[in-house]
């Protein structure tokens, strides 16, 4: 399973919430937090990161139960 991930290269600089289509960046204080449930990986918001904070990552399912 596919989702992304914002990491400690993260500048609070706000690009990503502004242009995300979905609205599935929300901001808590000086931390973001993408909502799953919302986010349709289109990938704008790594496009617009300056710090390259925001990636892919691969939830894996049979590993993570085990």
């Amino acid at each position: 399973m596919l989702y992304l991930n914002i990491n400690t290269k993260c500048i609070s600089c706000d690009n990503c919430r502004l242009i995300c289509p979905e609205l599935a960046i929300l901001k808590d204080n000086q931390k973001y937090i993408i909502d799953s449930q919302t986010c349709t990986l289109c990938g704008l918001c790594i496009q617009v990161c300056p710090t390259e904070a925001i990636e892919f990552q691969d939830l894996d399912i049979d590993s993570s139960i085990s």
